[in-house]
């Protein structure tokens, strides 16, 4: 009887021991929750209790939410950003048309219709470039890689910007090797030709324009460098963020997309681009992965 007794006690003791226990840990895990839903996702004191998978897998299904709703708060904000771009850019070229179409319909003039035209081609061209900028950036364009010769590229743009290049007497200076890798031959001819089209347009007449593609160590490799005016390292950073145009560009037909443009199609090659200063100098460098 007393040995019965005794069992009974142990029993009732494991138990209460045992509720106890559970009771601490549901508290635990009812505070832990309260924690996570304020997004402090801690994953310490983890031990191979059957909590702590629970806390474990909670763990990554409140991680995996916080990430979706960034996700979603980003794509947000891109979009909105988006919207009031193009509300600005489109504001100036709009406003232009309306008046010399009123105008035109008092007065017919040729000069009127040249304007028409030439707002009309900013237009198209902007709404090009904001597509472009868009699908680039939220990823909707997907790469088509094939072996390509980077130097075959960089030639064959260059042949494209010839007249430009004699109406404003410049030269060329390349040191170019063969770089074949994985590449998508339309999307990065458009970034060599943005970044051409760059040093023309701000290179002075009579200067000239380095160009190299070159295997390095761990790279393929591309730069080019002319003369710029009106630039400081302060101003390098904000180069390539979109519709960014600095103090030498407002005497220059643009609209501050090409190097945003340039920079989303290198990073979706997994290259990267810097812009350097040396003294009257830019120099744009670039570099895939081998």
């Amino acid at each position: 009887m007393e040995l019965l007794v005794i069992v009974l006690m142990v029993v009732l003791a494991i138990l209460l021991y045992r509720d106890i226990t559970l009771r601490k840990e549901i508290r635990d895990l009812s505070s832990y929750i309260d924690e996570a839903l304020k997004g402090k996702l801690e994953n310490s004191n983890l031990d191979e209790s059957e909590f702590s998978k629970i806390k474990s897998k909670l763990i990554k299904f409140l991680y995996a939410g916080q990430v979706k709703e960034i996700k979603l708060r980003t794509e947000k904000n891109k979009t909105k950003d988006l919207i009031a771009d193009i509300s600005h850019q489109t504001k100036t070229p709009i406003t232009n048309l309306s008046l010399y179409i009123s105008l035109l319909e008092d007065e017919p003039k040729e000069e009127y219709i040249e304007i028409i035209k030439y707002e009309l081609d900013k237009l198209k061209f902007l709404i090009e470039n904001l597509v472009k900028s868009s699908r680039l950036e939220s990823d909707i364009i997907v790469l088509q890689k094939n072996p390509e010769n980077l130097k075959e590229v960089v030639n064959e743009v260059l042949i494209e910007f010839k007249p430009k290049l004699i109406e404003k007497d410049i030269k060329t200076y390349l040191a170019c090797e063969d770089c074949i890798f994985y590449l998508d031959e339309r999307w990065l001819t458009e970034a060599i030709h943005n970044l051409v089209d760059n040093a023309i347009k701000y290179s002075p007449d009579g200067s000239t324009i380095n160009i190299s593609v070159y295997k390095s160590y761990l790279n393929y490799n591309f730069e080019i460098e002319n003369e710029c005016k009106d630039l400081s390292e302060e101003t390098l950073p904000k180069i390539f963020e979109r519709f960014y145009r600095g103090q030498n560009s407002v005497s220059k037909d643009g609209l501050g997309l090409g190097l945003f443009i340039v920079r989303e199609i290198i990073e979706k090659h997994g290259g990267n681009i810097k812009a350097s200063l040396d003294k009257n100098k830019i120099k744009f460098s670039v570099d895939f992965p081998l």
